[in-house]
């Protein structure tokens, strides 16, 4: 019983991870692997508070800083944090040189003020 509330936290992360690189899965903000964490931290806080004993003690401490970790981890280093580095609606679109697919180089500041379509394919190749 004593681990449970680490394990939960973990799980929350485990199921995190799972759901994003096996299942595709991305939400703004995930709100139940956030749940799940903190439902482990808080049973291994009442825990450590109703029956305290050293082991308790320690899987609560163990349990609130991994909760730290994961919430850390999702607002700041991941993909939920802020970025400063985003495009905003009505900025100007930086210019950019690539092979075109004739052979010859595609300059976009050269290219005149017509409208492009640009396609950004995302692959595994």
């Amino acid at each position: 019983m004593t681990l449970l509330g680490p394990t939960l936290v973990v799980a929350g992360f485990a199921l995190y991870m799972a759901a994003n690189v096996w299942l595709g899965r991305f939400r703004r903000v995930p709100w139940e692997f956030l749940t799940v964490s903190a439902a482990g931290a808080l049973l291994s806080l009442s825990r450590a508070f109703t029956a305290p004993s050293g082991s308790t003690v320690v899987a609560a401490g163990v349990s609130v800083v991994l909760s730290g970790l994961l919430v850390w981890f999702f607002f700041s280093f991941s993909m939920y944090g802020p970025r400063e580095d985003r495009p905003r609606v009505g900025d100007r679109f930086p210019d950019f040189r690539l092979p075109a697919s004739d052979g010859e180089m595609f300059d976009s500041a050269t290219a005149g003020r017509n409208r492009r379509l640009l396609i950004f394919y995302r692959g595994s190749w």
